[in-house]
């Protein structure tokens, strides 16, 4: 942490001025391999542990075709062992996989939903209203790479691609975790307004499907410019016409963060505004031990101890995710605009024509005075010289 307070001090100590904090252009995101070598490590030598094995992996996954990627991962047949929705069960053809460089295959329920059917539309709050799953995290298929275990749950628009690495709630094995949510809606003004937002839906470029991608997209775009390579981290490669830079070459990974780091205080021409339409949950999350030795056992009048070991082995492996809402009330927040276009113009209008009004009614005074005051000089003239006349004759 205080090696990044140090790359990252002029943006610690200027945050208006560094790219990533508030700017409406777009959020500069991390590549996965920073977090576990970086430059400095390489020249250092001072790699954390288990980092060969990680690059020995990212080397060998990065190069695999998404559609190839998908075998090396958790398949939907063994990861969701059952679900219910509203308390029914259903096929898992809901079920759409994605793969991503930090997690490998997620499964995404009723993604990209233009129209809820009825059998998926959310009627009533409660357990018994939302979302069951059954997991099974498959510990003992582990590599030495993962630290952890457990799976991640992340809860989106059903119109927007998943964010795991910022967003979502870990779930451990061997718990029921409730998710309780609720809904907050973000409406933005697009330009001429500050945010500028943008509808990525409208988009056909591959690139900018959401905010984020559109962000990977630009970096390595300035990768490629500066490096002649691509971060192999991040999901959009160029089409895949560019060659990705090799993680044990300290030349290249120090280029890359070299980029980073020159986005990162300097500011980039990226233009990824955040999205017009915003779907976010607040979610309260709570845990308890799952399954029960009662319900784990029931039917059965002689537990032995290898029963008791059969339930430890499933705790140590299966996880039970229920998902619901705790309220229909919306949170919203709306941008509105402080003066509608007409509204700016009548009020233009009014002031031009005040100012403009007083400014002629002032001509014209000046031109009465100047009249008033070119009569009175020329009255006294002739009465000047009328008596003047008279003087002289007499």
């Amino acid at each position: 942490m205080n090696r990044m307070k140090a790359e990252y001090e002029p943006c610690l100590a200027s945050p208006e001025k560094c790219f990533g904090l508030g700017s409406p252009l777009g959020t500069l995101t991390l590549p996965e391999r920073r977090n576990f070598f970086s430059c400095n490590s390489h020249l250092s030598g001072k790699q954390p542990k288990g980092v060969d094995y990680f690059t020995e992996f990212f080397d060998k996954y990065s190069e695999l075709h998404e559609g190839h990627r998908g075998h090396f991962g958790h398949l939907l047949v063994d990861f969701i062992q059952n679900y219910s929705f509203k308390g029914k069960s259903y096929d898992k053809e809901q079920f759409k996989r994605f793969t991503n460089f930090r997690y490998g295959n997620c499964f995404t329920f009723n993604l990209h939903s233009e129209i809820l059917t009825e059998k998926f539309n959310i009627a009533s709050t409660g357990s018994n209203g939302g979302l069951e799953v059954i997991l099974n995290v498959e510990h003992l298929q582990y590599l030495p790479i993962s630290h952890t275990i457990g799976a991640k749950v992340v809860v989106h628009n059903s119109r927007e691609n998943p964010n795991p690495e910022e967003n979502g709630i870990t779930v451990m094995p061997g718990y029921e975790t409730d998710i309780q949510l609720q809904q907050t809606l973000i409406r933005r003004l697009s330009l001429p307004y500050t945010d500028g937002c943008v509808s990525y839906e409208d988009y056909n470029d591959p690139s900018k499907k959401n905010q984020r991608e559109c962000m990977q997209a630009c970096v390595q775009e300035y990768n490629f410019a500066k490096c002649g390579c691509t971060e192999p981290g991040f999901s959009y490669n160029l089409h895949g016409y560019s060659r990705q830079c090799d993680l044990k070459n300290y030349s290249d990974v120090c280029c890359l963060d070299n980029v980073l780091n020159q986005l990162a205080t300097q500011g980039t021409n990226c233009n990824c505004p955040p999205p017009c339409i915003s779907t976010k949950f607040t979610e309260c999350v709570t845990m308890t031990t799952w399954p029960s030795g009662a319900s784990f056992f029931r039917g059965k009048s002689n537990v032995t101890n290898e029963d008791w070991i059969t339930l430890k082995n499933y705790r140590a492996s299966h996880a039970k995710v229920n998902i619901f809402f705790s309220t229909f009330e919306k949170i919203v927040y709306e941008q509105k605009p402080h003066f509608l276009q007409s509204e700016m113009f009548s009020y233009l209008g009014g002031e031009f024509g005040f100012w403009i009004g007083l400014s002629l009614v002032a001509v014209f005074e000046c031109v009465e005075v100047l009249c008033m005051l070119t009569k009175c000089v020329i009255i006294r003239c002739i009465s000047i010289f009328q008596y003047c006349a008279c003087k002289k004759s007499s």
